[in-house]
């Protein structure tokens, strides 16, 4: 599998992107939220008319602000440009997607106008089966928030999107080939939303990982010595994530 970190950061970062990744399993793609930057990074790296197929973790706009943008894409591009056929859309997320989608076409009445099906779907403590993927999902600990495993070529990939420290995500990432979790803030900071350094490479060592990808920094960590801290605690595979960092597994 080949994994694109299409936006590493938060709101309120200078250089990075919101949260978006970009996962390949032979021609099949999937992406994995979709927040302000991430669909101008997911631009430079594939033609987005491509992606049939959307998750979302939740409906902050951190991690969701540019599904709009992304289906005016796809719209204007099936009118007006090279590409005449229009394959469906799925989107997939937590409860009250289908609802957050609603929303969306009433703000944006152009949506409607799309020339493709979308089909949405909506997930709690699910498996799913999509082509090319294995897809299970649990709740975790954020507002309306649910995190992915997906599994295709014999491989693992686990999306936490935001949590706090919980059981659910660490038994969903049980002995995965690469974790994607949030690191927002220094361990001085602790919060009942995010996850801090420590606690982020506590649930790496307990789900015994064999990668750990950390993303979604909030300012405060940025300047912590994240490695070091991780180091401390958990002795697998670590990167820190960037936009457009590539991956492969």
């Amino acid at each position: 599998m080949k994994l694109t970190i299409l936006g590493s950061g938060t709101v309120l970062s200078k250089e990075r992107a919101c949260s978006g990744f970009l996962l390949e399993s032979g021609k099949k793609k999937l992406l994995i939220d979709i927040g302000e930057g991430a669909f101008t990074n997911l631009k430079r790296v594939a033609e987005p008319a491509d992606i049939n197929t959307i998750l979302l973790t939740h409906f902050h706009s951190d991690h969701a602000s540019a599904l709009s943008t992304f289906l005016l894409y796809r719209r204007l591009v099936f009118k007006y440009g090279p590409i005449k056929s229009a394959s469906q859309l799925n989107i997939i997320g937590p409860k009250g997607l289908a609802a957050f989608c609603e929303a969306l076409d009433n703000a944006f009445p152009t949506l409607k106008e799309v020339p493709f099906k979308v089909v949405t779907k909506e997930l709690e403590n699910s498996f799913l089966m999509m082509p090319g993927f294995r897809i299970k999902s649990r709740v975790v600990k954020h507002e309306s928030t649910i995190a992915y495993r997906i599994e295709a070529e014999g491989k693992s990939i686990v999306f936490s999107g935001d949590t706090a420290y919980c059981e659910d995500i660490i038994s969903l990432a049980n002995k995965a080939d690469l974790l994607v979790l949030e690191c927002s803030l220094p361990d001085s900071l602790p919060s009942s939303n995010h996850l801090t350094v420590s606690q982020a490479a506590s649930i790496a060592k307990q789900a015994n990982v064999k990668s750990l990808l950390l993303n979604h920094f909030y300012p405060q960590v940025e300047n912590e010595p994240i490695e070091k801290i991780v180091r401390n605690i958990y002795s697998g595979s670590l990167r820190i994530a960037s936009d457009l960092m590539v991956i492969e597994f």
